[in-house]
């Protein structure tokens, strides 16, 4: 395989469902579509053959048929009857981590609020990562995130699509013991492990596409019609030649489709605000909570407090402050990328309370991704020219995550 030119990321953040101001979402059908893509590749087999969980040993354990195998410990144990709900996962695709976890156990949040179907989610997300190193150890790449709460599979490999050297990357982002999200190495940041098999599959510095994840943003949701692609990209900062090669091949698919060229501007210290403007609804419902008396107050006051955790601090914990001022909220290296992702209707939202994938939304995705990797190969000198202009080395920011 020649050396790629064009590179294709999808993460999945485990749990990752809420963020401040009404987001909801499936945050791996980045994951699902780059492995989707792996697992053509591979004639890999990803659905699962068998779901167990004990909980006397507290683990989860999801095995596909091709021999990939998955493992989870939530922090508060398994119940029984949970152990016997997480069979409900075997027979489908574990690539649908989300989609799955939300069959079996009925719905899902991050930040330790539920942690069985945060951590069923990232044991069928890392069984379908070992399926392809299981399914081909040589051409696959695998690593494990080396963050310190987290223990993600991150893998990828060389192949060509539309006659182009590409390489794509599927990795997971799992905080231990059903937590999170922390999302350090989404996208294509390229930091500790991760920069490691990005760099092996020539990933570090070239035009990429970055596929995030299926969501309900009011701004945005609340016009539509219909479920909609969405093409973002922060103009004079990351690749608007990926973002147009993007936007023009969902157009002539027939897709809906919006395009934002101004999605990402750098803004330093936005996510430190965030934190802490989050931080401090956290304390004046916890405040309410220390003075309150009646048995009323103490229910309003505690209900409030897991609104705010369950939904609210999702949006600031997924990432570390000073690497956002560069890669932004999807995690992006300046200068390479554009971003592809799907936005739900608000009746949809309304029946269904949290996005999930289906395989419709796989298909739809990777025939864009395929068709815009030709459009972006036609442009490659262009592409090539912007990325140099703008690119960041991530490397210097490595002891942040520590």
């Amino acid at each position: 395989m020649s050396t790629a030119l064009i590179g294709i990321a999808g993460h999945a953040g485990i749990g990752h469902t809420h963020c401040p101001g009404g987001l909801i979402q499936d945050d791996s059908l980045g994951f699902a579509v780059a492995a989707s893509i792996v697992k053509d590749v591979l004639s890999a087999d990803t659905r699962v053959k068998s779901a167990a969980a004990d909980p006397d040993t507290n683990v989860i354990q999801i095995t596909t048929i091709d021999g990939g195998v998955g493992r989870a410990k939530p922090r508060r144990g398994i119940t029984p009857r949970e152990a016997r709900l997480i069979h409900a996962v075997e027979g489908g695709d574990a690539i649908l981590s989300q989609t799955l976890a939300i069959h079996a156990l009925g719905r899902i949040y991050g930040q330790g609020v539920l942690e069985t179907p945060s951590s069923l989610q990232a044991a069928l997300a890392n069984a379908a990562i070992d399926t392809f190193r299981n399914k081909a150890p040589d051409a696959f790449r695998m690593t494990t995130e080396d963050l310190p709460t987290n223990s993600g599979l991150i893998g990828g490999l060389a192949t060509d699509i539309a006659g182009t050297p590409t390489s794509v990357l599927a990795t997971v982002n799992e905080s231990a013991s059903g937590l999170g999200p922390n999302e350090d190495l989404e996208g294509n940041v390229a930091l500790g492990s991760k920069r490691r098999v990005m760099d092996e599959l020539g990933m570090l510095r070239i035009p990429t596409i970055v596929l995030e994840g299926k969501a309900y943003k009011p701004s945005l949701s609340d016009g539509l019609k219909e479920n909609t692609f969405l093409v973002r990209v922060q103009r004079d900062l990351d690749n608007i030649v990926v973002a147009e090669a993007l936007h023009e091949a969902a157009k002539e698919l027939g897709y809906p489709v919006i395009f934002i060229d101004d999605a990402f501007p750098r803004d330093d210290g936005a996510l430190r605000r965030k934190t802490e403007e989050v931080a401090d609804s956290v304390v004046r419902a916890a405040e309410v909570l220390k003075k309150a008396e009646r048995g009323t107050d103490k229910v309003l006051a505690a209900a409030e407090l897991a609104r705010l955790v369950s939904h609210e601090v999702g949006g600031c914990s997924f990432m570390t402050d000073r690497l956002f001022d560069v890669v932004r909220t999807t995690g992006l290296i300046p200068g390479t990328s554009a971003v592809l992702s799907i936005l739900v209707t608000r009746d949809y939202l309304e029946h269904w309370k949290i996005p999930f994938i289906e395989q419709e939304d796989i298909d739809a995705m990777k025939s864009i991704v395929r068709a815009s990797v030709g459009k972006l190969a036609s442009r490659l000198g262009e592409a090539n020219r912007v990325l140099d202009k703008y690119y960041e080395d991530l490397s210097p920011l490595e002891p942040l995550i520590r």
